[in-house]
Parts: C-alpha cells; sequence; structure tokens
C-alpha cells in the first residue's frame, strides 16, 4: 500500500465495527477500582495490577476514539483520557505503597 494506509474501524474477521465506547468504560472503571483499592484497602499490589490493564485499556482505547466520526470523538476521547489518568494514578500509586 506505502505509507498512508487507511486504518479501518472494523475488524478483519466478520466485519463488525469497534466500540470505543466499552473499551474508554472499562478504562475508567480499572482505574478507578484501581485507586479504591489503593486508598480505601491500603492495596497497593491491585492497584499496580489494575492500573496496568487499564493503562493497556486506555491507550487502546485512545487509538480507536481518533478513529471515529467527528461528533463523538471528543466524547471518547473524554472518556478515554480520564480512564488513562486514573489508571497511571492507581499504578503510581501502587507502586509508592509496595516500594
Amino acid at each position: 500500500m506505502g505509507v498512508y494506509e487507511v486504518v479501518s474501524m472494523y475488524n478483519e474477521y466478520d466485519d463488525l465495527p469497534r466500540n470505543p465506547a466499552g473499551f474508554c468504560v472499562i478504562s475508567l472503571l480499572l482505574g478507578v477500582i484501581g485507586l479504591i483499592s489503593v486508598f480505601l484497602l491500603d492495596n497497593g499490589i491491585m492497584g499496580i495490577i489494575l492500573g496496568g490493564v487499564g493503562m493497556v485499556f486506555g491507550g487502546y482505547s485512545i487509538t480507536l476514539a481518533n478513529h471515529t466520526a467527528q461528533d463523538l470523538r471528543m466524547k471518547y476521547m473524554m472518556l478515554a483520557g480520564a480512564g488513562q489518568i486514573a489508571s497511571v494514578l492507581s499504578f503510581m500509586i501502587g507502586l509508592t505503597l509496595v516500594f
């Protein structure tokens, strides 16, 4: 193809569109649950695990949000960014509790 390939919102198996809202919400929930486990339960290991998984989902959801329609892009990017921030905070605070 070349340098400028078109990135598709469809997966290559059954041509169903990917849902960025689901990944954004999963990232946000993992980050918030990680923060709750760090602050209320004082469990740093759980914060590290949930924050790391939330960062993976957050990065993927930011990528998917960039490839959506213009009217929904800002909503998805805000959700993905909030999930990414909550996951990073959970990961970093969990690391400080463990080490």
